[in-house]
């Protein structure tokens, strides 16, 4: 509602009158939205008219303020005439305002009084005319601010003030009651929250109330103040205003004193006041002697006004520029439906002319996709029986065959007969449709990628989570079972480090596919991260089923991988734990299932292992032994014992084997089956193999200056050894550092290293023997030995494994195979040493067959330095 000084126009610039549109039509956009919430809230009443002739004004809207200020029902109002809904005398006042508005074009204010069922009413009314392109008005659109208790409260007033004028008239006999009266005053007046101020014309000396003094901010004593503590703080706009409210009450031209006008508080910040007040006392020629009045703070309910104003003009201009269609949609008695009105959009909404429509609802009816017909029909049903707004949306088959999105939205309207009338609007929302469609593809892929492994698309470790729960609280209530494996892949890890991690993500792809494709659809694969995978297996029944299906998921990973052009062999270790007879939670079966893998892998990997209750022990000692061997180089706890390698021609001792031992705290001689695969796993290989080369080359040093020539030491070098690192020990470096021969020194590897071999490999081992290391292959003959990595490879020597040699006296294939190999050696120019010798029988074999060297316990055990070192002076070769 526009302030008391403001004056509203709906008339445009530069043209007779502009269309415009009621509230109840406003867009769908974030400004109609406010200035909704600014009408359904505020306490103002907010109400509109159409204006059907000169005479007939009916309801079309109303805020909640109204029906709370009349007490009247919705029915009562909407499509209801003024005639209807106003009582007289108020009502030939409002039509009078109502023909003046549409007259002048121009927005219309006046106090009025009404009754109705709430009581009387009084209110500060306005009421502005809307036009239409051809200046026809068409609706009014008005507000109403309640000042029915001001008003009281004014009377009040006057009662008050009439009572002290007569109190005054007989001062000598009623001054103590007026004084009371006074001070009743002031306290009634307090608790209305208005202030009280008491102006003496003749001392010009003014008091205060606490709660003026309250409104202003002030603080300390005031009395005997001038006028002037008051009139200094009023704005200087507003000054020359209030002065002539007061001279035009003090000359009689106003029954009583009153004003708005903007004060700056004592404590600095500017307020919006109401103040009024009366003539109390007056001298025997009737001149003034004393005013009292009042002030409140309206800053608020200005505010309030301001934005109810701005938000009507607002509306006005959004009428005008509304992107849909308006209409008005009736159904009838018999349940057809006609369509009265629909503004110029419906042209671009569905090519249709608004007559066209007007005259024949059904050509836009088949614009509308059949589905979506019916759920239409329903929609306004439901509407028309709740008389609730309604909301929808549809899709329309333009002319041109494409297919797009309108929405909308209507208010329904009761009328006589069973009619019902629906004021909305149409909307083209076919952008918005497409982007929540793009938002929930999006969204499908965010919750995809928040539970799915983005690398094989398996479910990951959160939703895997998930289903086990759900798998075991289904099997809880049904009194089932639930199978977990666990699956680690062996060796993955070299594949991953030397290949690379292209060829290790195209490893795991493969994986996943394979343990997938060995359960059913109703069991889950997932992949926690890394190598390790679950396998969740419902109505499992028998142990046989379980064991089947891990049987089948290790032959499938035991099946070589093409990668890179290359054939990778791994495998995969497998922990099974069940519920209920394994763990009571998800937490537990997990933790046992994993407990289960280790076993696997402990136990030789590529294998499947049941949860036993002693495993859990087992995994602590395993993650105790971990932290014991942290400290075992710092310590000083790790020693190396040497095993000679003996010339089978001469007996003579050319070189030895270093062979690593921990000597733990608690005083027991551990050999490196006892922790080297939890060195491997947990990385700690990289600072105990770099110990183990320092050493050896340390003791080769000093033998080789025993001995006055070069004695070669070898040392075994992990696969996992030759896995980037990111502090990898320089060993050509260190032997040029101490000043020894490279050949003193050679590098024993595994068949295993050369089953995935990698440039990363190569290259390591070409820097190896560049320097002039030499390198031996251990165990040969165990492994998946392929011919193809001797000719790439420049080996010096084999090492056949003492499996073949302890059978080689008495059995023809062991002899055979060895035999061969020592062959196959000599003519690849490579040099072959015969492990675990252990008799004389043996021995000569190998030297009929013609082995270059031979080491075993029929020459020596393993010995620690010191004591090989005795053993060297006597025996070298």
């Amino acid at each position: 509602m526009s302030s008391d000084d403001d004056t509203g126009s709906t008339r445009p610039h530069g043209s007779g009158r502009a269309a415009a549109h009621p509230p109840a039509a406003c867009p769908a956009t974030a400004g109609a939205d406010a200035i909704a919430i600014i009408y359904s809230n505020i306490e103002d009443v907010v109400y509109q008219y159409a204006v059907e002739d000169k005479e007939t004004f009916r309801f079309v809207y109303v805020n909640p303020a109204f029906y709370k200020a009349t007490q009247l029902q919705p029915e009562q109002v909407i499509g209801k005439t003024v005639d209807e809904v106003i009582p007289e005398p108020s009502l030939s006042v409002v039509r009078e305002h109502y023909r003046a508005a549409i007259h002048s074009g121009q927005t219309q204010r006046w106090e009025e009084h009404s009754d109705y069922p709430a009581g009387r009413k009084v209110g500060r009314v306005s009421i502005t005319p809307v036009f239409d392109a051809g200046g026809r008005c068409t609706h009014l659109v008005g507000t109403v601010h309640d000042i029915s208790d001001v008003i009281h409260r004014e009377e009040k007033l006057q009662q008050a003030h009439r009572a002290l004028e007569e109190a005054f008239a007989t001062q000598g006999r009623l001054a103590e009651s007026l004084r009371r009266e006074e001070e009743r005053l002031v306290l009634a007046l307090n608790g209305t929250g208005e202030g009280v101020w008491d102006w003496r014309l003749v001392e010009n000396t003014v008091s205060f109330s606490d709660k003026w003094k309250e409104i202003m901010g002030a603080s300390g004593n005031l009395d005997g103040a001038t006028p002037k503590i008051w009139t200094g703080r009023i704005h200087p706009d507003d000054n020359p205003q209030v002065r002539r409210c007061i001279q035009r009450y003090l000359a009689g031209d106003e029954a009583l004193y009153t004003c708005e006008y903007r004060i700056r508080r004592f404590t600095g910040e500017w307020i919006r006041v109401r103040s009024r007040g009366s003539i109390v006392e007056r001298d025997a020629q009737g001149q003034p002697l004393r005013m009292i009045g009042t002030i409140t703070d309206i800053t608020e309910a200005w505010q309030m006004r301001q934005a109810l104003a701005q938000s009507h003009e607002r509306l006005a201009q959004l009428a005008q520029q509304v992107p849909g269609a308006l209409f008005e949609l009736v159904r009838h008695a018999d349940g057809s439906f006609t369509c009265p009105f629909i503004s110029e959009m419906a042209h671009t909404l569905f090519e249709l002319a608004p007559a066209a429509i007007q005259a024949d609802l059904g050509c836009l009816v088949a614009r509308i996709v059949p589905p979506h017909r019916a759920r239409l029909r329903r929609a306004l049903q439901r509407s028309a029986s709740g008389m609730q707004p309604l909301r929808a949306e549809f899709q329309v088959e333009m002319p041109s065959g494409e297919h797009c999105w309108r929405e909308v939205l209507a208010t329904p309207s009761p009328g006589p007969d069973g009619v019902t009338s629906w004021y909305g609007f149409i909307d083209d929302i076919s952008s918005r449709k497409h982007s929540e469609e793009t938002i929930r593809q999006f969204t499908e892929k965010l919750e995809r990628r928040a539970n799915y492994d983005a690398l094989t698309g398996l479910p990951n470790r959160a939703l895997f989570r998930d289903r086990l729960e759900q798998a075991i609280r289904r099997a809880d209530d049904e009194g089932g079972e639930v199978a977990l494996l666990f699956i680690d892949l062996d060796r993955f890890k070299e594949v991953n480090d030397l290949l690379g991690h292209d060829a290790g993500d195209v490893l795991l792809v493969e994986a996943a596919q394979r343990i997938r494709g060995c359960v059913r659809k109703g069991d889950t694969v997932a992949r926690l991260g890394g190598d390790e995978f679950t396998v969740i297996l419902t109505e499992v029944g028998e142990l046989a089923h379980i064991e089947a299906v891990a049987q089948a998921i290790l032959d499938a990973l035991a099946q070589p991988f093409q990668v890179q052009a290359e054939l990778l062999y791994i495998a995969g270790s497998i922990g099974i734990a069940r519920f209920p007879d394994d763990a009571t939670d998800p937490e537990e079966l997990m933790r046992n299932a994993d407990h289960a893998m280790y076993r696997s892998k402990s136990g030789g990997r590529n294998q499947l292992t049941f949860f036993e209750a002693n495993m859990q022990a087992a995994a602590i000692r395993r993650l105790k032994l971990l932290a014991e061997l942290r400290h075992a180089v710092p310590d000083g706890q790790l020693e190396l014992y040497f095993q000679p390698i003996v010339d089978l021609a001469t007996g003579g001792i050319v070189k030895a084997e270093a062979l690593l031992r921990w000597r733990h705290a608690s005083g027991a001689l551990l050999s490196p089956d006892t922790f080297i695969e939890v060195a491997e796993e947990s990385g700690l290989i990289h600072e105990i193999g770099d110990w183990v080369f320092r050493t050896a080359a340390q003791q080769s040093k000093r033998w080789s200056e025993l001995l006055g020539r070069d004695f070669q030491i070898s040392i075994n070098k992990s696969p996992v050894q030759f896995q980037p690192q990111t502090e990898a020990a320089d060993w050509v470096a260190h032997l040029d550092a101490i000043r020894l021969g490279p050949r003193c020194i050679n590098v024993e590897i595994t068949e295993g290293l050369l089953l995935n071999l990698s440039d990363t490999v190569m290259d390591k081992l070409a820097t190896l023997q560049a320097s002039g290391m030499q390198v031996s292959i251990d165990d040969f003959g165990t492994g998946y030995s392929s011919m193809s990595y001797l000719k790439r490879l420049d080996i010096d020597y084999l090492k056949i494994d003492q499996s073949f040699v302890k059978e080689l006296v008495h059995d023809n294939f062991s002899r055979t195979i060895t035999e061969t190999i020592i062959v196959m050696a000599h003519k690849l120019g490579l040099k072959v040493i015969a492990e675990g010798v252990e008799t004389q029988e043996q021995c000569d074999c190998l030297g009929r067959a013609g082995c270059d060297f031979g080491q075993g316990f029929l020459f020596s055990r393993p010995l620690p330095a010191a004591a090989f070192e005795g053993l060297l002076a006597g025996r070298a070769g």
